[in-house]
């Protein structure tokens, strides 16, 4: 069977930039794979052109579900089974939690003859949000807002999940706490999630897989335990960053 997201010669220059070089990758479903790299390693780039909010150079291949998602606009990429969520949380202001949630279900395979707002309700409550259904969006305190975030891409039954950084702001309780929501979306839907994370410990915890990046390319690809290991991912956090990102996850691998 073929893998359910297909990469080839992935590239990106914004002007003399080269932001993404190369990239090939496969991920299969069922994974759980994380996109490792230091700030400015392209990863958000890389989510960019997979859901087409930005366009690939010439000769990329990005193939999902047997598809060719290459110069598909992303409400169409959405369509096929592809969410994400953001860096910084992007909620519809003006609308309630529930109306937010709803609107992240329209368009897609989820909205076909189907129950928008109990399949709401029933995410709202999955995520912790029970309760703050009418609230509206922008007093959500930012942990709540990161929960929403996830409720929304699953509002329109991904078969594959794009997280950008879920943990960042987040204190230590709200980490755990949403690292068991995704452990437990993963499992009960049976879905393919690609993780982009800076809390390296939770996120070693969490995936299957990791491919790391440096400057747009692939420097490193394979098990949690070896990566953190490996000297141009080591090079690439400390020897750049002078911080102990990578030494804290690897007594956790240990």
């Amino acid at each position: 069977m073929a893998a359910l997201l297909e990469v080839e010669e992935l590239n990106k220059h914004f002007g003399g930039l080269h932001a993404v070089k190369n990239l090939s990758l496969t991920v299969e479903r069922g994974e759980v794979v994380g996109i490792l790299g230091p700030n400015g390693a392209g990863k958000t780039t890389v989510y960019n052109l997979l859901t087409g909010f930005i366009a690939p150079d010439a000769g990329a291949r990005i193939v999902f579900q047997g598809k060719s998602v290459v110069g598909l606009p992303p409400y169409r990429i959405a369509a096929l089974g592809i969410s994400r969520t953001f860096q910084l949380c992007r909620p519809f202001v003006g609308l309630s939690v529930l109306e937010n949630v709803v609107v992240g279900a329209l368009g897609s395979k989820a909205g076909e003859g189907a129950d928008l707002e109990a399949r709401a309700r029933t995410l709202l409550a999955q995520v912790g949000l029970a309760g703050k259904e009418g609230v509206p969006v922008e007093v959500l305190s930012y942990g709540d807002q990161r929960r929403l975030e996830i409720a929304r891409a699953l509002a329109a039954k991904p078969a594959l999940l794009l997280l950008d950084e879920p943990f960042a702001g987040l204190g230590s309780a709200e980490i755990a706490d949403l690292s068991a929501l995704i452990r437990k979306v993963h499992a009960d839907e049976g879905l393919t999630v690609v993780l982009i994370e800076h809390k390296l410990r939770e996120f070693m915890r969490l995936v299957d897989r990791v491919v790391a990046l440096d400057f747009g390319e692939i420097i490193a690809e394979g098990l949690p335990e070896d990566i953190v290991r490996h000297p141009a991912v080591i090079e690439a956090y400390i020897g750049r960053d002078g911080d102990d990102a990578t030494a804290g996850a690897t007594s956790h691998a240990a």
